[in-house]
């Protein structure tokens, strides 16, 4: 039996009790170990999709060096070391991970007492959520860049995405682009923007930092009791970024008023107030971080992260929807979720002067009041 065989190089091998299905990702198989002598003792294990992350010796090389960097940082502050990062459970050899099969599998520690958002039930959860994100920012800032691998290669490099784009659209094998104009044209009226973090990057006007780059809001685990934010999890797509990822992808998602593959287009906005709310949880360990330019291009990189999301939902449609899971049901599916994403875009090109106040002034409040 092969979950045997994957529990049988770890510690608490003969002490489990049960092992189920756990959460609702669908990158990554995840099972809840529970065991007999202490049911407190639970961990996380989890099938590391090889498929989508080719490299998993580099993804559990970054994500060990990281965690280990987070813990070793926060044994100077009040923070509780246990909570503020992930921790993986050695194998009986001291292995990060185990490989069965052409399997890699590894295991975290279970964090009692914990929980994650599917979507924002009230503001303040989005302003922790805010905070989670800085504060991974901060605990990492003297991180040493060059001794973290790349997972995925050009994740979230737009220009890349975008002549991804223009070929999946001039080859247009599924015979999609007809029906489609409008959206094409949308992503094609705006092709000036998607160069702007890279050539900020790359013209070095920009540092590189080590990033999350999937920074959507239910990555990121919050306490039962209080509801404060303790950590970010999901690591796989640590990697060596621009800070403007982190921030425009949570608060692509975050920020919108509807789902992500909302029909209903009138439904999809971006709410201002909870833009307010992260960006205040995110500059409140930033402020003293950022460089004039990302702080400058924080809002920029809202509608550069949401123009690529939504351009790849269309490409992925025109392609024949081999990327992204769809909804049985929905054939249409990548392209409502492109459709939403796109509304999302305009809402951030018009509404560009009152989020750039809004980080000004919450810039200058912590910038005046330091980190309390």
């Amino acid at each position: 039996m092969k979950m045997r065989k994957i529990l049988s190089n770890y510690p608490f091998c003969d002490s489990v009790l049960e092992v189920e299905k756990y959460g609702n990702g669908h990158i990554n198989k995840t099972y809840l170990v529970t065991t007999y002598y202490d049911k407190d003792a639970k961990y996380i294990l989890q099938e590391i999709n090889s498929k989508v992350f080719k490299k998993p010796k580099v993804v559990m090389n970054n994500i060990d060096l990281v965690t280990n960097y987070i813990r070793e940082t926060a044994l100077s502050s009040d923070l509780d070391v246990s909570r503020v990062s992930l921790e993986i459970i050695p194998t009986f050899e001291g292995k990060r991970y185990v490989k069965i099969d052409d399997e890699f599998w590894r295991c975290y520690r279970f964090v009692n007492g914990t929980r994650t958002y599917e979507y924002i039930e009230k503001p303040r959860t989005f302003y922790e959520a805010g905070k989670a994100v800085g504060y991974f920012q901060k605990l990492l800032s003297g991180f040493p860049i060059k001794k973290l691998g790349v997972t995925i290669p050009n994740f979230h490099n737009t220009p890349v995405r975008f002549e991804r784009f223009l070929d999946i659209s001039k080859t247009d094998r599924k015979n999609r682009s007809l029906d489609i104009y409008n959206e094409i044209s949308f992503v094609l009226d705006r092709k000036d923007k998607m160069s702007i973090i890279m050539d900020l990057l790359d013209k070095k006007k920009i540092p590189y930092r080590v990033t999350h780059n999937d920074t959507k809001l239910n990555n990121i685990m919050f306490d039962e009791a209080t509801d404060k934010a303790i950590c970010v999890i999901d690591l796989d797509t640590v990697m060596p970024g621009s800070i403007l990822f982190d921030f425009g992808d949570a608060t692509r998602i975050g920020a919108s008023t509807a789902k992500e593959d909302e029909l209903d287009l009138d439904k999809v906005k971006l709410d201002l107030d909870l833009f307010e709310e992260f960006t205040d949880g995110f500059l409140k360990y930033t402020y003293d971080l950022l460089t004039k330019e990302e702080l400058d291009n924080l809002v920029n990189s809202v509608i550069v992260i949401t123009l690529e999301c939504g351009m790849r939902f269309l490409t992925d449609y025109l392609d024949g929807d081999n990327y992204f899971a769809i909804d049985p049901t929905r054939p249409f599916h990548n392209l409502e979720r492109a459709k939403t994403q796109f509304k999302l875009v305009k809402e951030a090109e018009e509404k560009y002067s009152e989020m750039m106040g809004i980080v000004n002034k919450l810039y200058k409040k912590h910038k005046e009041n330091g980190t309390k």
